[in-house]
């Protein structure tokens, strides 16, 4: 029997560490959002940097491609970064990752383009390396989340989780910032513009900047929580959780929701810009306007997200919030997909309503997947169940290949919005109810119980 001695929560001094390891989960998911939609908003605009002569749909399968690297990198990431974050410690594993993907960010802006290298080779070099980048952001909030939600009481995990996650829209909007103003200093008017051949480099050097911040403020400030250090480790967490029979049903109730939860992401982070583009008279300066605009609003339907999960439990929250997502965020896409707009500020409504109704749901995964695994296994079962969800959606573009033969291709984007609305209404149904859990007796299938003692000093800071 393993006996836990748990520090008291409202000791001034535990408060400090885990405001800081909340901070350090909030900061890297603003750097993990910023990164990941780089290419949809800053590198739309240039992609003929690195496809000049192809025809539009092969330009649209590369941008489409581009974005799903990452997404597909990600897994990868969650499975050997969640294996250390597990073994070794949140933190460590945390700023490694931190570092890893602000470095190949700061490799992409280099890059050169098709006029310098071809462009077989320069789209290969710039899907290549948002691969590698994946896989270091899915190490990031494998090991920062799991340590925030540790550190957490039980009673505020959903609202947390709800703000951690909530980052990822302003890390959308501070790309959206930073594209606008270099839009404005070389606008994107050809091939030889200014924006094309360097001004979409800005926000990718900035993005590293930012990652390089964040990665020193978790090495030098952030510790891991004693609920991992009083647990007993294991030599495989990964192999751990699809051994214990709790902990693989936990996972594909994990991987059903959050597949929902993606498809209705990507349409929002890759498919939405570009119909916006589509619309006429509409530009690139106008959708970094929109994103800026729904972002100011947007990040609280994460925290309604969560906040409602603490109120009304995990499971009623996701079975209302995927309804919300199928309804409105498939009607939003598909007026959106109609091209009957000739209007800036009806686009950009309907746009807060496709990202709102998208993210509400996002606002619950934190909470809820840390509260379904153990401690030894936890960064793993979160990390990988959140990120091998991505590969389905990731390849949404053969989705929308195979609906052409039933709907205009600008439709689409509503029917995989749906889809991924009722994903997360039916995991609302199936999954388990995890309000209130505490996370130091959460056991797999042959654990003893865990015995939590009287609150143990805090060494002093």
């Amino acid at each position: 029997m393993v006996a836990h001695t748990l520090p008291d929560e409202n000791d001034p001094r535990y408060a400090i560490r885990r405001r800081r390891a909340i901070r350090s989960a909030y900061a890297g998911f603003f750097i993990d959002s910023f990164d990941i939609f780089l290419p949809s908003v800053a590198l739309l605009p240039a992609m003929a940097y690195f496809d000049s002569g192809l025809s539009t749909s092969a330009a649209r399968l590369v941008t489409d491609f581009t974005f799903a690297a990452t997404l597909l990198g990600r897994p990868v990431g969650a499975a050997i970064f969640g294996h250390f974050s597990d073994r070794i410690g949140r933190k460590v594993a945390g700023y490694i990752s931190l570092f890893g993907f602000a470095l190949c960010t700061l490799v992409i802006g280099c890059l050169p383009g098709s006029e310098q290298i071809g462009g077989g080779l320069a789209i290969s070099l710039l899907i290549a390396l948002r691969f590698v980048d994946g896989v270091f952001l899915g190490g990031e909030y494998t090991a920062a989340t799991p340590l925030a939600i540790e550190y957490t009481k039980s009673d505020r995990r959903g609202f947390i989780g709800g703000c951690i996650q909530s980052a990822a829209t302003w890390g959308y909007a501070l790309i959206a910032v930073f594209t606008y103003f270099a839009l404005r200093i070389a606008p994107a008017t050809g091939l030889h513009s200014g924006f094309v051949q360097w001004g979409w480099r800005i926000p990718f050097w900035a993005g590293a900047v930012l990652a390089v911040a964040v990665c020193l403020f978790m090495r030098t400030k952030v510790e891991d929580s004693e609920v991992w250090q009083q647990t007993k480790h294991v030599r495989s967490p990964l192999v751990d959780t699809f051994a214990a029979r709790r902990s693989r049903k936990a996972f594909f109730q994990v991987f059903l929701v959050m597949t929902g939860i993606f498809f209705g992401s990507n349409m929002l982070g890759s498919l939405m810009p570009q119909l916006l583009l589509a619309h006429k008279n509409y530009s690139a300066t106008d959708l970094t306007l929109t994103l800026i605009t729904c972002n100011i609003i947007v990040p609280g339907s994460y925290v309604l997200g969560g906040w409602m999960s603490d109120r009304l439990g995990r499971k009623k929250a996701m079975i209302i919030t995927g309804s919300i997502m199928a309804v409105f965020q498939g009607t939003a896409l598909a007026l959106m997909g109609s091209m009957s707009y000739n209007n800036w500020s009806l686009l950009t409504l309907t746009a807060f309503f496709v990202a709102a109704a998208s993210v509400m749901p996002i606002g619950i995964m934190p909470a809820w997947i840390n509260e379904l695994f153990p401690t030894r296994t936890r960064s793993s079962g979160w990390g990988v169940g959140y990120s091998s969800a991505t590969i389905i959606p990731a390849l949404f573009v053969f989705y929308q290949t195979g609906l052409l033969g039933w709907m205009p291709y600008n439709y689409t984007p509503a029917v995989l919005a749906a889809l991924g609305g009722i994903l997360v209404l039916i995991g609302g149904f199936v999954g388990q109810e995890t309000l209130g859990t505490d996370l130091a007796q959460v056991r797999g299938d042959d654990d003893e119980p865990v015995l939590v003692s009287a609150p143990q000093e805090l060494p002093a800071t």
